[in-house]
């Protein structure tokens, strides 16, 4: 679907298990680049290898309620979502979908894919039929969290604490009604 100048997303899935290998190096480049400023390095290299290995890419690429798409330029990977069909631990007024991961390379801060990303990944929750879009944010990512602030993202509730090698991070559940489509 191209959506914007210069961005093709793709929908990865089943067919694409392949893919996982450069999934997998697209998660941990976009998290190292993410958290390099708040994390030791060791940390973050023990969370990417236990959590963004190329059998749990291959895993989420298999998982029917995932949904992954990843944005190219010119054939590069620059970013990628990952939207899981899971309802929110916080009560909502309707079914949800998780964002549960979204991620762009350094390089295209600020260029719009993460936008394009955001707004192709609410069609997808919006064709499921789902009325809320939640996602769990690090407390120290602040450019996460005015990411989504600037998206209608309101505080839901505490997150679980997550573990970056030996540093614990505390994290807010946020979420958003999103409109049906018709």
């Amino acid at each position: 679907m191209d959506s914007e100048p210069g961005f093709l997303l793709t929908e990865l899935g089943r067919v694409e298990k392949c893919f996982g290998p450069q999934l997998a190096e697209l998660w941990r480049t976009t998290f190292e680049q993410a958290y390099r400023a708040e994390h030791h390095e060791d940390d973050i290299r023990a969370y990417c290898e236990s959590n963004f290995c190329v059998d749990a890419a291959e895993a989420a690429l298999c998982d029917p309620r995932i949904i992954c798409k990843v944005a190219f330029r010119d054939k590069t990977a620059v970013g990628f979502y990952l939207v899981k069909h899971n309802d929110c631990p916080v009560p909502l007024g309707g079914s949800s979908s998780e964002l549960k991961q979204i991620y762009v390379l350094a390089s295209d801060y600020g260029s719009g894919v993460g936008k394009l990303m955001f707004d192709d990944a609410v069609q997808c929750i919006q064709d499921s039929g789902r009325s809320w879009v939640w996602l769990v944010v690090s407390d120290r990512n602040q450019r996460a969290q005015a990411f989504y602030r600037k998206l209608a993202f309101k505080p839901l509730g505490i997150g679980p604490v997550i573990e970056i090698g030996t540093d614990p991070l505390t994290s807010t559940i946020m979420g958003r009604e999103i409109q049906r489509s018709n």
